[in-house]
Formats: structure tokens, sequence, C-alpha cells
């Protein structure tokens, strides 16, 4: 998840009971009692926080990244929700994220995702569909993955782009980014955690972001060198 600006953003990855925020039926995965449920969350606190960030960019030399213990054993098939509020077309919200996935898969010989095609599921939800989608969640929360597993295995995962903000498909001062935010959010997908300290701040790990911000398109050193300690 990211969190809103670093100017009021904080990140909360907690891990929970799978059965505790099912919306479906719990026999519908009654065999699975052993099944939990992180969810990653990008949060926002509404504090103005005095911070000092280096106008450097050093994501090329860079290499720290954190690992959340959990990824794919196998290739993430993803679907995207492309319904929207903001009059994006359907083929551009596909473009856009797939370009995402394809940000992480470009870095690897592994396949860490593939696109399946769009759905009218929404995100949130375990239902043996790993979806993207737009959706409400609490104000601050820029963004939510949540990721369904057993022991170091992803079994499911799901990420909603909060519709409390402004999302853009291009460089728009004062809304959301979607592609750097998914880039972010897919290295969740990918097994990677978000870093917090500012010395990290040019990686796309980075725990914090704000409206117009684009640097997360790409991947610095640190991320890679995280993507491949999970896909070498």
């Amino acid at each position: 998840m990211i969190e809103l600006g670093r100017t009021s953003a904080f990140l909360i990855i907690s891990i929970l009971i799978s059965a505790s925020i099912l919306t479906i039926p719990l026999s519908a995965y009654a065999v699975e009692s052993s099944v939990d449920l992180m969810v990653i969350e990008w949060y926002g606190s509404g504090r103005v926080t005095l911070i000092v960030i280096s106008s450097t960019d050093n994501s090329e030399t860079n290499p720290h990244y954190e690992l959340i213990g959990v990824h794919w054993y196998t290739t993430a098939k993803y679907y995207i929700n492309t319904s929207n509020k903001y009059g994006f077309s359907k083929s551009a919200v596909v473009t856009t994220i797939t370009t995402t996935a394809e940000t992480w898969d470009s870095q690897t010989n592994a396949q860490v995702f593939s696109y399946q095609g769009t759905t009218t599921r929404s995100a949130g939800r375990r239902d043996g569909y790993n979806v993207v989608a737009w959706g409400s969640y609490q104000r601050g929360a820029i963004a939510v993955t949540y990721i369904w597993y057993r022991g170091s295995r992803i079994l499911e995962t799901d990420t909603r782009m909060n519709t409390y903000y402004s999302w853009s498909l291009t460089v728009v001062a004062g809304k959301m980014d979607v592609q750097n935010i998914m880039t972010h959010e897919f290295g969740h997908w990918a097994g990677l955690d978000d870093l917090y300290s500012d010395s990290y701040y040019w990686l796309t790990m980075y725990g914090y972001s704000k409206n117009g911000e684009t640097y997360k398109r790409t991947l610095g050193h640190g991320d890679i060198n995280g993507l491949e300690a999970v896909y070498p």
C-alpha cells in the first residue's frame, strides 16, 4: 500500500485470520482454516511532518529492500475491473495497469504476473480471483493490497484503489497517478515490503506518495534486488 504524501502518511501492515473479514460464506473455504490474510495499507494520518528529502535521485545505487515474508510460488494471474468514475476508457486502464506489472516482469526471468482479462468483480474479497479495481475505502488510504496466504505461499491477492481520491492516467497535478501507485502495489504482490526511512525516498517501495508523483513508475536498484531475492 502507498500512503498519502510524505507530509501526512504512514503504512500499516496487519495480519488477520481470513475468516474475520471474508464477505463470502465461510463454508466455501471451510477446509482452509489455516489460511491467513495480510492487509497492506497505504495510510495518510492527516498530520503535517517536516522532513528533509534528498533532491538527488539515488535509486540507481540504493540497494535496500525489505520482504514481507510471503510470495507467489506460481505466476500471479490477475484481472482488472476497469469501472471508474473518472472517465477513463477501458483500454486506457488496461494498458496502464498491465504496464505496471510488466515493469516488474521485465526485471526477472520469472513470469511474476499474467494478465487474464477484465472482470466486474471487486477487490478485497476472497473469491478465487486476483483483482485490481477501484473502490471505496477509509479516508487517508490511497490504495490497499490484500494478501491471502498460507505459510510463505500467497494464495490470492487483490488491490483496491481508493475512490476517495482523484486519479489520473497521465501526469496531472492534484491527482494520484495510477501507474505510479500500482507499480508500488504490484511490488507487494511480488513480496516486497514498504520502506520508511527517508534515505529510501527515491525507491519505488518507499512507503509514501502524493498527488502528481510519478518517480515510482520505474524501479530502483533496491526494488530490483528485492524482486531478485524472491524470483531469482
